[in-house]
């Protein structure tokens, strides 16, 4: 008998063999998913502004902790953990504290950011889409300002001479952009939105705005390529994108929406070291 057919002798697999590897490669990602979902990566990056004047300060980015449950609690605790350790001289939080806004889930805010409490660094927030489902939105802000978070709703402040300010949530909030082109601002200018695809709503003063949001697309392919980004997030996905309406970062964040799991696109504390030109 030629090898041709001995091969041809042997059996094709079943359908019930085929639908086996199938469930045991699900299986496989959805491990490799869980897993993925609770290593956060350091991002460490330096980025060049043209109108930048504060060279060499960092910032410390936290974005959608997406609080709703104990094992996310651990999970930010262990991001602002790492985002400490940088010793950076400001901190920033890009919304979505909460996925659904409910108050039962405000306790979890609480004891994420209790670390914080005792820290002199400036530490300045956002509320995000999901934020704005609270019902009682002074109680949010509230809760998160008593872990030491400035929270910024179309507000502007200055410090350690930068101007940093937040707008509203674009999507189902009630952003001012005004806030943002007010006379008076320093060289050095962070804007904080949440959703990144309204950067073009931004001032041309500002140096950089920083937004979260999409998650990094959370589900990727191979290679972090994003499968859906949410509406708000289409444009700009993950990274420093240089050639927007102004210079951009956009946080893959530390939380989950929908699956709890992540594919090829790990949680993210960014260290954002900025520099001058």
């Amino acid at each position: 008998m030629t090898p041709v057919d001995q091969d041809r002798r042997k059996p094709a697999l079943s359908r019930r063999q085929v639908l086996g590897m199938g469930a045991l490669a699900g299986l496989g990602l959805a491990c490799y998913g869980d897993l993925n979902s609770r290593r956060i990566q350091v991002e460490r990056r330096e980025l060049r502004l043209p109108q930048w004047d504060a060279d060499g300060v960092k910032v410390a980015v936290l974005a959608d902790v997406h609080l709703d449950d104990e094992g996310v609690v651990a999970l930010t605790q262990q991001a602002v953990e790492l985002a400490l350790k940088e010793k950076p001289d400001i901190l920033v939080h890009l919304g979505d504290f909460t996925s659904t806004g409910l108050a039962n889930y405000y306790p979890f805010i609480s004891k994420a950011f209790e670390a914080l409490r005792d820290t002199t660094i400036p530490k300045l927030a956002i509320l995000g889409n999901h934020d704005k489902l609270a019902y009682g939105q002074k109680d949010l802000i509230s809760t998160i300002e008593s872990t030491g978070w400035n929270v910024l709703v179309n507000k502007r402040v200055e410090v350690q001479g930068i101007t940093i300010s937040g707008v509203d949530d674009p999507l189902r909030g009630k952003p001012d952009w005004s806030v943002v082109r007010e006379s008076g601002a320093s060289k050095s200018y962070i804007s904080l939105v949440h959703e990144p695809d309204y950067v073009d709503q931004n001032s041309s003063n500002v140096s950089l705005q920083l937004s979260g949001h999409s998650h990094g697309g959370q589900i990727c392919l191979p290679g972090g390529f994003s499968v859906h980004t949410p509406k708000g997030a289409r444009n700009f996905i993950k990274g420093f994108y240089s050639g927007a309406a102004v210079p951009l970062y956009v946080s893959r964040g530390i939380g989950t929406v929908g699956p709890k799991f992540r594919l090829f696109c790990p949680p993210e504390v960014s260290i954002l070291t900025l520099r001058s030109g």
